[in-house]
């Protein structure tokens, strides 16, 4: 049974190998077919069947994978049909719908899942939207019913070579379309009858008034939103990010203390009929299964609460049914139906930790329970478990995320097993208290979460922690090389008496020698530039690089709870191995330019920035005439502030121009009408020619003359704007200048992040990669 569902895990992982489902679907439904023939035939001779041991495993692993395949190929083939079809999209609708999510509440807006009760169209009813209200007042509740015009747009979204993928997040979650409301047409229709959703809003909404509100309703009822980023990034360093929002450790922490209380209790009514008749186990076992249904109801049994649910309820079903090996059997059957209800989980970086660090402590302690109880050993163990844990967890943390902090390693010593016997109980307890009108011992708690912040964000700046440094780590590491030094971790875990360092020792050295092959590879490769043009939506964010030098041209957006630096452009630094940029320039101070420069200067240091007036931190002018030499590439500034034809902070955009050998690329920010007609008409106008021109203001009406276009004549023009934009960009009128000069048009929104070989001139395009969740690309 562990060969076939660990062989079915892997079928259900080819998802994220296939490129596209968008076969006929005749020729798809034959092959799923086919495999499904295959998997069940092989499957049924493995148990029906006396065969050798070895072959028995070889059929139950290729009936366990062919099946896997078909379970997640059907599924996600079901999810992306159940997207809104094009033809409804970029058109308003009248519906109602149910919000089913606590909304989120930003400074320009909330945002929220809705179910579409009614509609014009049949083709909508009984999706599942994200909606956005661009209002500074959210008049919306969980479960309410609202009739409302909304705008549906493409699911569709930046693509880069690392990062946050919108496309990949709505169809993981099952997400069917989003929009965005429009304030006509809205109207309130019923309030919730749902007494779940009735106690998360009220709940929320009590808890709103605490000076730690993000923190107890993550803790309590599951939603993150209100978390200020900067404790987000101090509990980050610390790597204890994992005790925000309703997890596995939650539920399993809330349900071992009520097996623990439950049992002792009714061990003290033993004498009793009833005690005699139900064991304190088994009452222990029952009892922590409905405490733990309930606290994932607080959550709005979200999927991740659901998959810790089905593991702890699984585990506890197997110790009811005394199996010999209860751990492990209730396990396997947790990842089997987590696996059957919600296959695209594999997805999820959640789904891999949460069962990772079940697997290390089952491994660890596994044979241990005749050992001594004396607090040596304890803590010895309570070491090695917290060890193992956070250098298996590394692993998918690299490879989803590009860091990992083992800092945490120290600091979860001490915390998790105060968070666990102390600190959450005691919050539980306090929050129910809160609701009978006892508020001062969750008023005191708050004051202790503020108190805990202060420390914590001294500690993370300290000189002694700084000079910790080594303890943070990011980076990208291949696939194959992550799994390989996963294995290397599993090895540790194992009980494998004399042969198990022999095995870590060849393992280990294999790991070594791939990191230096890999160390190498990238030190004596070709010290060439490239170019990136990364899809941060609407915005810029351009990127020069070879192996010793970084320059970035603007940041891209930020706003409240996401930036283009943190989604986007910090994972594709560090994909690139890149861990400081020499020159950081910012070409006007609009937010979708250089919004994200304060969060990129916190994660990266930056040896000089240019910027003009506008910029409140030490800097350098963008100054005309100026000129940057490195290694073969030169960069030229030809227009801002200095030389600005108005006070327009658009008309106050710093002019670059990139050239390496006989290629160039001109990028002019924002500027508008006025700035080109100037830099046209100047004396030094035959040094804007460039192969290449960023498309001024996005492509934006305001821009991109007819003297400008012709003084720099380029090859292609690359607009960088977000495809389904609620603006007009780029214009209508501004593509068709183009196309009159015969200039071919790239879109950053049709093809993803853009990367530029200087040396052959070709452009990759990041959505040609194809993955089944992801749009293809388009052409302008």
């Amino acid at each position: 049974m562990l060969t076939w569902t660990l062989a079915f895990l892997a079928g259900c992982c080819s998802i994220l190998f296939i490129p596209s489902l968008s076969f006929n679907a005749t020729v798809l439904s034959t092959l799923l077919l086919t495999l499904t023939v295959i998997g069940m035939s092989v499957t049924a001779k493995a148990i029906l069947t006396n065969l050798p041991t070895g072959v028995k495993t070889f059929l139950l692993s290729i009936g366990g994978f062919c099946l896997g395949i078909v379970w997640i190929c059907s599924n996600a083939y079901w999810q992306l049909e159940r997207q809104i079809p094009e033809p409804l999209n970029n058109q308003a609708h009248i519906i109602d719908a149910e919000v089913i999510e606590l909304p989120a509440i930003y400074p320009e807006y909330c945002q929220f899942e809705a179910h579409i009760k009614q509609a014009e169209h049949d083709s909508l009813l009984g999706k599942m939207i994200r909606l956005k209200f661009y209002q500074s007042e959210c008049p919306f509740r969980l479960g309410q019913v609202w009739q409302m015009q909304v705008k549906l747009k493409p699911i569709h979204g930046p693509v880069n070579m690392a990062g946050f993928d919108l496309e990949r997040f709505y169809f993981e979650n099952g997400l069917d379309g989003r929009g965005y409301i429009r304030t006509e047409s809205l109207e309130l229709k019923s309030e919730t009858l749902n007494p779940i959703h009735q106690f998360r809003q009220n709940s929320l909404d009590h808890l709103s008034e605490l000076d730690n509100a993000g923190i107890f309703q993550a803790l309590l009822i599951g939603e993150k939103s209100s978390i200020g980023s900067e404790q987000r990034e101090l509990l980050q360093k610390l790597g204890l990010s994992h005790l925000i929002a309703i997890s596995g450790l939650h539920i399993s922490i809330i349900a071992g203390v009520s097996y623990w209380l439950i049992n002792f209790l009714w061990g003290r009514v033993a004498g009793l009929a009833i005690g005699r008749k139900w064991s304190p186990l088994q009452v222990g076992l029952i009892g922590s299964c409905l405490v733990a249904f309930l606290y994932s109801a607080m959550a709005d049994f979200s999927i991740p609460t659901i998959r810790a649910l089905i593991m702890w309820c699984a585990v506890a079903s197997a110790f009811l049914l005394q199996r010999r090996a209860a751990i492990y059997d209730g396990l396997m059957i947790s990842l089997l139906l987590v696996l059957l209800i919600f296959p695209l989980s594999v997805l999820s970086a959640s789904f891999w930790m949460t069962f990772i660090a079940v697997l290390i402590i089952s491994l660890i302690l596994m044979g241990r329970t005749q050992q001594k109880t004396g607090w040596k050993q304890k803590l010895k163990l309570l070491i090695k478990l917290q060890l193992g844990i956070t250098l298996t967890l590394a692993i998918p943390s690299l490879l989803y995320f590009q860091q990992a902090s083992f800092l945490g390693m120290f600091v979860n010593i001490i915390v998790i097993p105060v968070f666990s016997l102390i600190i959450l109980p005691a919050i539980f307890l306090s929050f129910l208290l809160s609701l009978f009108g006892v508020a001062w011992p969750l008023s005191q708690i708050d004051a202790l979460v503020s108190d805990f912040f202060q420390y914590a964000e001294q500690l993370i700046h300290s000189k002694a922690l700084e000079s910790l440094s080594v303890l943070f780590i990011d980076a990208q590491i291949p696939i194959f090389l992550g799994i390989l030094i996963f294995l290397v971790l599993l090895l540790c875990c194992l009980p494998l008496s004399k042969i198990r360092m022999p095995l870590i020792s060849f393992a280990a050295l294999m790991v070594s020698l791939m990191l230096i092959g890999t160390k190498l590879d990238r030190e004596l490769s070709d010290n060439k530039w490239s170019i990136e043009i990364f899809d941060v939506g609407h915005g810029l964010s351009v990127l020069l690089h070879n192996n010793n030098h970084t320059i970035l041209y603007d940041t891209g957006y930020a706003s409240p709870g996401s930036s283009a630096v943190s989604s986007y452009i910090i994972p594709s630094l560090r994909t690139l191995g890149i861990s400081h940029i020499d020159t950081l320039i910012l070409s006007h101070q609009d937010n979708d330019h250089a919004g994200g420069v304060y969060e990129l200067l916190q994660n990266f240091k930056v040896d000089q920035i240019i910027a003009d007036s506008w910029f409140d931190k030490s800097s350098e002018p963008c100054e005309v005439g100026q000129v940057i030499e490195l290694e073969g590439a030169k960069l030229e500034f030809f227009y801002g502030e200095q030389n600005a034809v108005s006070d327009k902070p658009n008309n106050q955009s710093c002019v670059v121009k990139i050239t390496i050998n006989d290629f160039s690329i001109l990028i002019p920010g924002d500027i508008e009408k006025d700035a080109e007609y100037l830099l046209a008409s100047s004396e030094g106008f035959g040094k804007l020619k460039s192969d290449i021109l960023i498309a001024p203001h996005h492509g934006s009406k305001t821009s991109s003359t007819y003297p400008f276009i012709k003084r720099v004549d380029p090859g292609i023009v690359i607009y960088t704007s977000e495809l389904h934009s609620r603006y007009p960009i780029p214009h209508p009128s501004v593509y068709k200048r183009y196309q009159e000069f015969n200039i071919k048009g790239q879109h950053s929104g049709c093809a993803g992040q853009i990367t530029i070989n200087p040396y052959d001139r070709t452009l990759k395009r990041w959505r040609e990669e194809q993955k089944v969740w992801r749009k293809e690309p388009c052409e302008v």
